[in-house]
């Protein structure tokens, strides 16, 4: 554009409406400027038009229809200029698989940077790029079939489009061109950095809530595991005083052992039935020496001892694991050289676990936190399960720290009058160390009491 500066001074003017006003005070048709300015227009509105028309790139753009597996190889032109490039693509038959390949250079021979799509048959497409590079080309390979018709055309646009252009009831495929927005979302650690969250194998977000006992169960939680622990004491008396609630606390039996006795060393080694024929593989659930969480199944003999793979210092569970119920009660115990009764130790101080005929797993609210781990009482329950009517009971809720005395964590009462039930949830869970020793026990003040209780402790690796 020149400017006459014989004929107009622009520093001498300011707009006004369509019209501009000199210092002076007179006025001129800003239409007169134009004609004064040359290649400059205006529209009808008066306003000066700016013309920035998009430009079809021939080295990229054909209509000759391509045999099967051949491709169309574009030229290199630089799109410094540009500042979209669009191509449009309709084939009668699907693209090799990634056909399209829009590819860009710094240097017009090295293609470092290449976008691929699969185009289907008889679907125009529409993709768009920013200039990424100072030179591009396209490339389009055909599929197994010979086209009968075939339009590629690339625009270069000097200003900004829109990207890609969807009905909402079409159906969306993975070669469509879109705006990708990636969000990543991180939470920091309890240590030091942070960590991106992930996804389900589903897809969702995956989120874990530590209060959640499903997300806990399911292994959403790292490093979390729970535990429900219940048992049953059947058949005690006032004179019995405080009894742990687990399967020994049953009078008249050889194994009676109200209270629960805990072993000092890892001496639990020995199982065994009170009936011949039980041959069931027993799993059983304890800590070692180091209170290391150990599973093992072990094969029962009927009233013969058979020995624990892994001596054990603490058993929380047993149960039997075959599709046959067990005959006979099963003991297990710290080995005892005599024994009167078959398959029983003659002492029944040193028995650690029960399982009663008819419930194939051991009931015992008994409980030891592991090695390594921290442990979080959430909730205890408590019934009388088979009381006597008209009956009191007082509930106790005691933990033993390593080393230490067993101390009062809860205590409660129910006053019946046949079957009652109590539930304590904490809002701020009851912590406890690793080598804590859990129990609940019981007292009634009628005879031939029986009662159920039980704990939720969620452990978490130290």
């Amino acid at each position: 554009m020149a400017i006459p500066s014989s004929n107009i001074n622009p520093n001498e003017f300011r707009p006004s409406g369509n019209r501009m006003i000199k210092e002076d005070g007179t006025m001129r048709d800003l239409n007169a400027m134009v004609d004064i300015i040359e290649g400059l227009t205006i529209n009808t509105d008066g306003h000066l038009s700016v013309y920035s028309p998009s430009e079809v790139l021939s080295g990229n753009s054909t209509s000759t229809p391509l045999n099967a597996n051949i491709a169309f190889t574009g030229s290199s032109v630089d799109i410094l200029q540009y500042a979209v490039i669009q191509v449009n693509v309709f084939s009668n038959v699907a693209s090799a698989t990634d056909g399209l390949s829009v590819q860009f250079s710094s240097d017009g021979t090295n293609w470092d940077i290449t976008d691929t799509f699969t185009v289907p048959a008889n679907s125009g497409k529409t993709y768009s790029f920013q200039p990424v590079a100072q030179y591009m080309r396209v490339v389009y390979t055909n599929g197994g079939t010979n086209q009968t018709a075939f339009r590629l055309q690339t625009i270069g646009s000097h200003v900004n489009t829109k990207p890609s252009s969807h009905r909402i009831s079409d159906p969306i495929i993975d070669d469509d061109d879109a705006t990708l927005t990636t969000a990543v979302i991180k939470a920091k650690f309890n240590g030091d950095g942070y960590g991106n969250l992930t996804a389900t194998t589903d897809g969702n977000l995956k989120t874990a809530n530590v209060e959640d006992g499903l997300s806990i169960a399911k292994g959403d939680v790292t490093g979390t595991t729970f535990i429900h622990k219940f048992g049953a004491a059947p058949d005690f008396d006032v004179s019995d005083g405080f009894v742990t609630v687990w399967d020994a606390a049953e009078d008249d039996t050889a194994w009676e052992n109200m209270q629960y006795v805990y072993s000092a060393t890892a001496a639990i080694d020995s199982i065994s039935s009170t009936n011949a024929g039980d041959s069931q593989d027993i799993e059983i659930q304890g800590l070692d020496s180091s209170y290391d969480i150990v599973t093992q199944t072990v094969t029962l003999n009927g009233q013969t001892r058979v020995a624990l793979d892994t001596d054990l210092i603490r058993i929380f569970r047993a149960k039997n694991v075959n599709s046959t119920n067990l005959a006979g009660h099963i003991i297990i115990y710290e080995n005892d050289t005599t024994v009167t009764v078959p398959g029983v130790p003659d002492d029944p101080t040193l028995v650690r676990a029960v399982i009663q005929p008819g419930n194939n797993q051991t009931e015992m609210a008994v409980y030891t936190i592991p090695n390594g781990k921290t442990g979080y009482l959430r909730s205890w329950y408590a019934s009388t399960a088979g009381a006597k009517r008209d009956s009191a009971h007082t509930i106790k809720l005691l933990a033993r720290p390593f080393g230490g005395v067993f101390q009062l964590k809860h205590k409660a009462n129910i006053d019946v009058n046949g079957t009652s039930y109590i539930h304590h949830e904490y809002v701020e869970p009851e912590v406890f160390a690793a080598k804590t020793d859990i129990e609940i026990q019981m007292d009634t003040d009628t005879d031939i009491a029986g009662v159920a209780a039980g704990f939720d402790v969620v452990l978490v690796d130290d």
